[in-house]
């Protein structure tokens, strides 16, 4: 009898709990770009760099803003790769920067950007071109088939499936 109310009260409290599994996560900083056990937070990313620090564009087309971007805006401009910048303030994921060349004022992503002394991962004037494996050239060409130069099939070719209905509508 006393197992009843024991019962009853742990499959109450089951019930309950239950209740957030399937709420949606609304807050929290893990980001699942990050690589396992980095430690990395969402909000830690742009921390390497901090004002007064110069830094380049890492990728052609890097987005730039005049005014902090709200949701899904588009760029105000685009900057080239290289491109020369002064972090002024940091904005969440965006930077204030000032442009080196002509002085202007505005927002890049952060991870669109990188400390001008880091090392750049593809040389300069570099197509980026790709190894290919086993190199061009070096492997046997394959034997084709052999071609009648009558432009008969092949001995004990199978067949071309020929549609009889496909005819008569043609020529109607």
């Amino acid at each position: 009898m006393k197992l009843l109310p024991l019962l009853s009260a742990a499959t109450a409290l089951g019930l309950v709990a239950c209740d957030t599994i399937t709420a949606p996560i609304s807050s929290g900083d893990f980001n699942p770009l990050s690589p396992p056990g980095s430690g990395v937070k969402l909000a830690d990313a742009p921390a390497q760099l901090k004002p007064g620090d110069h830094v380049r564009a890492v990728v052609n087309n890097t987005a730039f803003y005049h005014k902090l971007p709200q949701g899904d805006g588009d760029a105000d401009k685009t900057l080239g790769r290289d491109t020369p910048m002064k972090v002024i303030r940091i904005a969440g994921t965006y930077l204030q920067v000032e442009l080196d060349t002509s002085g202007e004022v505005g927002f890049v992503p952060a991870v669109m950007v990188e400390d001008r002394n880091a090392r750049p991962t593809t040389p300069p004037n570099s197509s980026a071109e790709v190894q290919v494996y086993p190199p061009p050239g070096t492997l046997p060409p394959l034997p084709l088939p052999a071609v009648d130069p009558a432009g008969l099939p092949p001995e004990g070719a199978i067949p071309t499936v020929m549609d009889p209905d496909a005819s008569k509508s043609a020529g109607e």
